[in-house]
């Protein structure tokens, strides 16, 4: 509640007076300003509120001189608050003086049993809070210069005020003495205070500033990121067209190259190397391209309705003249029903993954090994499950795993699975992942390797499956 009233009476001042209520983080005298502000119209309100009845009871008491006073005091209060012209720095001065007089008057008037000795010890804590350690340290010594005078006074009796008769000098000594030392232990406690206060929000401009500054840094590096990712899909666009056009020359003309002197094996055979070698840098620039979608996140998930059986055994056959040539068994087990055969999905994906898997198989296999397809599906929850195993090379502990980094080989000593861009694996894993299923790889060095993917064809499972990955 108190809360509530204060609220709008310290705006209402603000506006009133034209004080400045900039935000200027680092200048302390702008606080102690703003401080002394609102220490000025609480001072008036709370001595509004009290001057009727410690005025009546003066007057009750016959205590005149307190009640001139406390009438004087309030009244240049209200003077200080609503002068508008005076400038600040003057204002704490009159302020200060007004509330010295006060407490000087009463201590004369009622001795120790008054509020003076209070008020004047309140008054060196507020100097120090709007004015500064200096100006605290200056009020004791005014109140000391004053005690010394009034103890001066009651020794030589040039006064007769009637608390010096109750109270003897040495208890005046004393007491005053215990005051000096406390007003001056709290106001270096207080400047103290302030201080490490004012350091402290010194220290957190600065952290804000600066995390500011690195907020900043970090919208600048992501637009040049994205702006980076730009440029290099638009790159590999280009160089994707750029490249496979004369290569697709290059590849027609090998082709038509082959119908000319049929029976000269060594020119079939030259032709033949431009043909597979073309294909091989063919396959490289579209990998390379599909990763650079894949890792800007505009690659597509294109789904459709398509015999998976048709694309096992086309991706099969393809493996098939490779294999034998290097003497390595080839098995397809297709365990997938009739009535399972025609998924939705994205044909082009599943086939590029079966692909790569298969053709790491068969790069890292030699005379002898086996490679296995496996072909299986659970209609319950619409999970079609592939493994490929190879008795070949394996894959080191220590190597599982980076084997899913892009351009990552992970024997490099296998001089024939030195050839292919090292990304096929890559993008194995995230076609998987875009097609709703997960990847796992078991390999040990000497014994062969296990991979198996799942993907999901249920529509209403498979949510991502339209999404942009």
């Amino acid at each position: 509640m108190l809360n509530k009233l204060w609220l709008p009476y310290h705006q209402w001042y603000i506006r009133y007076s034209g004080f400045s209520n900039k935000n200027e983080k680092d200048d302390l005298t702008y606080f102690r300003d703003k401080l002394f502000v609102s220490i000025l119209i609480l001072t008036l309100a709370l001595s509004s509120i009290s001057y009727i009845p410690s005025g009546g009871m003066a007057i009750a008491l016959d205590k005149w001189f307190v009640f001139v006073i406390d009438t004087i005091a309030v009244s240049v209060m209200a003077f200080l608050v609503f002068n508008r012209q005076m400038r600040l720095s003057v204002k704490k001065t009159i302020f200060s003086i007004n509330l010295f007089l006060l407490s000087f008057a009463l201590i004369i008037d009622l001795g120790l049993q008054g509020s003076g000795t209070i008020l004047l010890f309140m008054l060196s804590v507020l100097i120090t809070l709007y004015s500064g350690k200096k100006a605290g340290v200056i009020s004791v010594i005014v109140s000391a210069l004053f005690y010394v005078i009034v103890l001066l006074v009651n020794y030589y009796e040039g006064i007769d005020f009637e608390f010096f008769s109750q109270s003897p000098n040495e208890i005046l000594f004393v007491v005053f003495t215990n005051n000096i030392l406390f007003g001056l232990l709290t106001v270096l406690s207080v400047s103290f205070l302030v201080d490490h206060l004012h350091a402290a929000l010194l220290k957190e401009n600065q952290l804000q500033e600066e995390l500011i500054e690195k907020h900043k840094n970090v919208i600048i590096a992501k637009e040049r990121a994205e702006e980076s990712d730009q440029l290099k899909s638009a790159f590999m666009t280009n160089m994707s067209h750029e490249i496979r056009t004369p290569m697709y020359g290059i590849l027609g003309s090998a082709e038509l190259l082959k119908s000319y002197h049929i029976d000269d094996e060594e020119y079939q055979e030259f032709v033949e190397v431009i043909d597979h070698n073309g294909n091989e840098l063919l396959d490289v620039i579209t990998d390379i391209l599909n990763i650079s979608k894949i890792e800007t996140g505009q690659m597509r998930v294109k789904p459709s309705l398509f015999n998976v059986d048709d694309c096992i055994q086309g991706v099969f056959d393809s493996f098939l003249p490779e294999v034998k040539s290097k003497h390595v068994g080839f098995t397809l087990n297709n365990f997938i029903s009739k009535g399972d055969r025609q998924i939705n999905s994205d044909k082009e994906k599943l086939t590029a993954i079966l692909r790569h898997l298969i053709e790491n198989a068969v790069k890292y296999t030699s005379n002898g090994d086996q490679i296995t397809l496996s072909c299986s599906v659970d209609s319950d929850v619409s999970h079609y499950e592939f493994v490929i195993k190879d008795t070949g090379v394996g894959i080191p502990e220590d190597k599982k795993e980076t084997i899913f980094n892009p351009f990552y080989q992970v024997d490099v000593n296998n001089k024939n699975g030195l050839h292919g861009s090292g990304i096929g694996l890559s993008i194995s894993k995230a076609y998987v992942e875009m097609l709703g299923g997960d990847m796992v790889l078991e390999s040990a060095k000497g014994v062969g390797t296990s991979v198996k993917f799942t993907i999901v064809t249920d529509m209403k499972k498979n949510r991502n499956l339209f999404v942009v990955r």
